[in-house]
């Protein structure tokens, strides 16, 4: 049986496991992320998980699921670091390994929780399906014939930096009326902190629904903005299937029945796209980084 690493660094956590041949995790390991911007911080809480996870078991690589247009060569941090402050340049592969002999895989984060559902989640049984991840932001992945696209500088399937609102909300990136600055945890308490001036999680919102009003009406813009974006997606990719994943599918009980009426009410012609939710959620980025060190120390 083979063994490796696979690690999620994510905006809040690290999440790392041991992930065997055919995905499962055999064991969890996890950690906040530095909200300092020092990436020294972020690279050495990552290596004490790698150390933590190996004291029990020998593995045959890392594989890493980042934020940010990823150079999956180099496995660099190109330009945009999503969430984690002062990660962008980071030459992740490079630094981890001075300190690891292993062999070292980096992919963007959303492209690994896409490889994570085309091997054994919700669009294994497609060729083509586009992959959204919801959390402190918005990711995206891309599978055309089996095969992730990337884009000719590693840009491709940010799905979060399309534009859904011209002019509208700053972005992290720059740009103004991002995707994700309307369609993520983080817009859910942006909206709702600004209509309320009360600051409160994506969690307790969402866990509010049915007692406060103003929190229904934001989860419900939330909803209808992300099936405006489907459509948008439909009409440009015509995919198999939508496969939709991250922390914040965690609360679909209140919003996914919105998104889907608003996407049927609102799609020009529909060929029966499938949508439908992650199998394995806040797992995928393990088994999707996993996934893609095996196929490295395979090919």
């Amino acid at each position: 049986m083979e063994y490796v690493i696979g690690i999620d660094l994510g905006g809040t956590k690290i999440n790392a496991g041991i992930v065997d041949e055919y995905g499962n995790i055999i064991k969890k390991e996890s950690t906040s992320t530095s909200k300092t911007g020092n990436r020294i911080e972020i690279l050495d809480k990552i290596a004490m998980l790698i150390n933590k996870l190996t004291s029990e078991y020998e593995i045959k690589g890392i594989g890493i699921g980042s934020p940010g247009f990823i150079d999956s060569d180099k496995g660099e941090v190109l330009t945009i670091s999503g969430n984690v402050i002062g990660w962008s340049g980071t030459k992740i592969k490079n630094e981890l390994g001075k300190r690891f002999d292993y062999p070292i895989q980096v992919e963007n984060d959303a492209n690994a929780a896409a490889i994570c559902e085309g091997w054994v989640g919700a669009g294994k049984d497609f060729d083509s399906f586009v992959m959204i991840t919801l959390g402190t932001g918005l990711g995206g992945g891309i599978i055309v014939n089996n095969n992730l696209i990337r884009g000719s500088h590693y840009q491709g399937a940010e799905l979060g930096h399309a534009i859904l609102y011209p002019n509208g909300v700053r972005c992290n990136c720059g740009q103004y009326g991002c995707v994700e600055r309307y369609i993520s945890g983080t817009a859910v308490e942006y909206f709702y902190e600004e209509k309320t001036g009360i600051k409160l999680t994506g969690e307790e919102i969402f866990a509010n629904y049915y007692n406060d009003e103003i929190a229904k009406g934001v989860i419900d813009k939330f909803a209808n903005d992300l099936g405006w974006f489907l459509i948008s997606l439909k009409n440009i990719l015509d995919p198999e299937a939508i496969v939709i994943g991250g922390g914040v599918i965690l609360s679909k009980d209140v919003w996914w029945d919105n998104m889907i009426n608003h996407y049927l009410k609102n799609v020009n012609d529909d060929p029966s796209i499938r949508i439908l939710p992650a199998k394995y959620l806040n797992d995928s980025g393990i088994i999707g980084a996993a996934k893609s060190i095996l196929d490295k120390i395979n090919s």
